[in-house]
């Protein structure tokens, strides 16, 4: 089944073109990107059907080659989720408030709320959290998502019979809401310098390398990378912390054995860098790039204490870095230096992590917001010689993604995959800023630095039509079992 779909505005190479139409093949790949003046035998033999506008109904994939018509669309890259934990979803809400007597709140008293709910999810209830959080990015025009999945094990420690249970799990949820996947396998050895793991990280251990090893390969007949929703598998070590060199070193070697991604939990917080100073006598990024991990199908997550030196050598390697703005704002993280990161090569992604809010809009412009409250100016992420800086967070928000999950996705163009989110023209915010001149631009930046998950109305996974005019398939029963779960966790 082939599938042209043609809106009043397409992003091509960072710049709004009008009237293009996208053609997709029956591979979920986009074949050709008609632009207007190029008359295709379709149009010329009169098959331009208008079956989508801002008012009409059901959009519905015809037989053959029909050219769908988009009327107050702009048609956008999918945008893709590099750093996820889907089952943190059930924090939403949970955590927002400080408990009496405690003088402040950061990042190690949150995580151990978070504990308390991966010690009470069981298999099913798993799956079904993961079903949740992952039909939400999807309608918030999220459409692959690199999943950092650290729950392996049963709530006592001990191994499932079958050590891809929960991974299983997760990838039957992704089937279930439509997205694509990238399962990255988390490596947790122990529970700090010197320390064992405690009780309530019993979940997330691999003792060993050989057990990690045995347990990724358990995942592998999971892969399916050619069909129209790709389902990948890489590594994940979780950070400095929680593996020892010898162990971070053979995980190198492994993840360059099987020619897979490797992300990492990188400097967030400024103890991590202390205890990695003290027991290894460099810095994280220096220590895993010292054991063979960054390479160019490195990603390290936030990044945000970084040394300038630490940035090169992200840079130098080609990896990349995945910010997650809402979440390191809700942690009280600190800020990263992007505009280091950007000097020095790196190239960028973003993430939804916790789960605290869905929305790749608000990540994106939390990339630029938070160099402007670092640095107190303005445009900071732009080209150093001048222009817009919408293009670029755009880019992060696709094909730095893209990258990072290892996926042929992030534009629209021939032989990409039809990943593609639809945006609303017609919503009250954007009303005036397609008049006058420069107007494109100006649309750009609107979207990016204004806009709302909520103005989406149409996403497309390997050419398929899985959210059409904000609707998802299964979404009701999707609610109602998580509710069911949230009131167990939550009493």
């Amino acid at each position: 089944m082939a599938l042209s779909l043609q809106a009043d505005l397409t992003l091509i190479n960072g710049a709004l073109r009008p009237d293009v139409t996208v053609h997709v093949g029956g591979d979920g790949r986009i074949i050709g990107v008609d632009r207007p003046g190029d008359e295709t035998e379709d149009e010329a033999e009169g098959n331009v059907v208008e079956i989508f506008s801002a008012t009409s109904g059901e959009f519905a994939a015809p037989q053959g080659r029909k050219i769908h018509r988009l009327r107050k669309r702009v048609l956008l890259p999918g945008f893709v989720n590099a750093h996820s934990h889907a089952f943190q979803r059930l924090l939403r809400g949970r955590t927002e408030f400080r408990a009496p007597g405690r003088p402040d709140d950061d990042f190690w008293s949150w995580r151990n709320a978070m504990y308390k709910v991966t010690q009470a999810l069981d298999p099913d209830e798993l799956e079904a959290v993961t079903r949740m959080a992952m039909m939400e990015m999807l309608l918030a025009g999220y459409t692959h998502v690199v999943e950092f999945h650290y729950l392996h094990n049963q709530k006592n420690g001990q191994q499932y019979d079958d050590p891809a249970e929960l991974s299983r799990r997760v990838l039957a949820a992704a089937e279930s809401a439509g997205i694509g996947i990238t399962l990255l396998r988390v490596a947790y050895q122990r529970g700090g310098v010197g320390l064992a793991a405690s009780v309530e990280q019993r979940r997330f251990t691999d003792p060993d390398l050989d057990r990690y090893a045995r347990a990724w390969e358990a995942t592998v007949p999971l892969v399916e990378l050619g069909s129209r929703r790709p389902v990948q598998i890489g590594m994940a070590a979780h950070s400095v912390r929680a593996l020892d060199k010898d162990f971070l070193e053979g995980l190198g070697r492994l993840a360059e054995e099987k020619g897979c991604v490797l992300h990492a939990h990188v400097a967030e917080q400024p103890r991590e860098v202390e205890e990695c100073l003290q027991e290894h006598d460099c810095r994280p990024l220096e220590l895993l790039a010292a054991s063979g991990l960054v390479t160019e199908r490195f990603t390290a997550v936030h990044g945000t204490y970084l040394a300038a030196e630490e940035a090169d050598l992200l840079g130098e390697a080609g990896a990349t870095v995945c910010i997650c703005p809402t979440t390191e704002r809700n942690l009280g993280d600190g800020l990263p230096d992007l505009q280091a990161l950007q000097s020095a090569g790196a190239r960028l992604a973003i993430g939804s992590d916790s789960q605290v809010r869905i929305n790749p809009f608000a990540e994106l412009r939390g990339l630029e917001d938070g160099e402007r409250l670092r640095l107190g100016r303005r445009n900071c992420l732009a080209p150093a010689a001048g222009g817009p800086v919408a293009p670029y967070l755009l880019e992060a928000g696709s094909a730095g993604g893209a990258r990072a999950g290892q996926l042929g996705a992030g534009s629209i163009a021939p032989g990409q995959r039809a990943d593609l989110v639809a945006v609303d023209l017609e919503v009250p915010m954007l009303a005036g800023v397609l008049e006058g001149r420069e107007s494109d631009g100006a649309l750009l930046a609107a979207l990016v630095l204004g806009g709302d998950s909520s103005w989406v109305c149409d996403v497309w996974v390997g050419g398929r039509h899985v959210v059409e005019a904000g609707q998802l398939l299964r979404w009701p029963s999707a609610v109602e079992d998580y509710r069911k779960v949230a009131k167990r966790v939550w009493g």
